[in-house]
């Protein structure tokens, strides 16, 4: 089975037209359809019900559909491994950042390691968690940063780089502005404003007032940006990192206060084992242990 035909497949099940899924594969109709019979002649099946007006997955495309998506996910791993290979993936490195990159110190330890490894050429990507664990599993990245334990598996090493504490960021003419330190029962009823919808960060925080036998109330979860406008706005308290509270101290519409029992993570990087990596990956991975806890 040719892989090629199993990526027109999908096109032509994603745009069950074969005329919109010719064009975007830049083949011809009858070429793509004589390709589309091959497999299904390859495979015993009919993958798509035909009629003059539509076309659909049958039964059998429907089921093949999954597996066909992960095979050609695989294959375009692989292809960019061998890419990066071919390219000298010994002076190129891909550096992942989580959004809310203040949490983790990222220009930091990327300016720190330029400056150490002015040889290799860097590039940036930027993705929430679960958009880089998919492309870590794509092999797309091999390095990133996360919050411990964010997953589990044993098919990657967690590097703790530094540890934190969750602070609360008010509006200043709020009635708890102005404390230097807050509980969780007076936070109780207020609307929340929560970093990362689904994140670490904002599942360890709900966790913390689900042990104080108290339901969060929250209103938004997304952007540290999104999170201080609505602050502003007067929509509610917003519950983010140390690190980047600390980034506000000079914002006069905001105030800060710690939080009371203390809401403690830790992040870092996660990584394949090392035998694994390439050359600037190792380089990079043992620059940054020096940062490790």
């Amino acid at each position: 089975m040719e892989t090629s035909y199993l990526r027109e497949f999908l096109t032509l099940a994603d745009c069950l037209s074969f005329s919109d899924a010719a064009e975007r594969l830049y083949l011809s109709q009858s070429t793509l359809s004589k390709r589309i019979h091959a497999l299904e002649q390859h495979l015993g099946v009919s993958l798509f019900l035909r009629s003059t007006r539509s076309v659909q997955l049958s039964e059998a495309g429907a089921a093949l559909l999954p597996f066909a998506r992960q095979i050609d996910e695989l294959c375009r791993s692989g292809e960019a491994v061998l890419d990066q290979l071919k390219h000298g993936a010994d002076r190129q490195l891909t550096i992942a950042a989580m959004q809310n990159p203040e949490y983790y110190d990222m220009a930091k330890y990327i300016v720190s390691f330029q400056v150490a490894h002015p040889e290799l050429s860097i590039s940036l990507v930027e993705a929430n968690e679960s958009g880089l664990y998919e492309m870590f599993m794509k092999r797309q990245v091999n390095v990133f940063p996360s919050y411990e334990n964010f997953r589990g598996g044993s098919d990657y090493i967690f590097m703790p780089l530094a540890e934190s504490v969750v602070t609360a960021i008010f509006r200043r003419d709020h009635p708890l502005a102005g404390q230097e330190c807050v509980t969780l029962s007076q936070l109780n009823g207020q609307r929340l404003l929560l970093p990362s919808r689904g994140g670490s960060l904002t599942r360890l925080i709900q966790a913390a007032f689900q042990q104080e036998g108290i339901t969060p109330s929250v209103l938004y979860e997304g952007s540290s940006i999104g999170c201080i406008d609505l602050v502003k706005a007067g929509m509610g308290v917003s519950l983010h990192g140390k690190g980047f509270a600390d980034t506000l101290s000079r914002d006069q519409a905001v105030s800060t206060a710690a939080i009371e029992p203390p809401i403690h993570f830790v992040y870092g990087l996660t990584h394949r084992p090392v035998q694994e990596l390439f050359p600037a990956e190792r380089i990079y991975l043992e620059h940054m242990r020096q940062f490790a806890l």
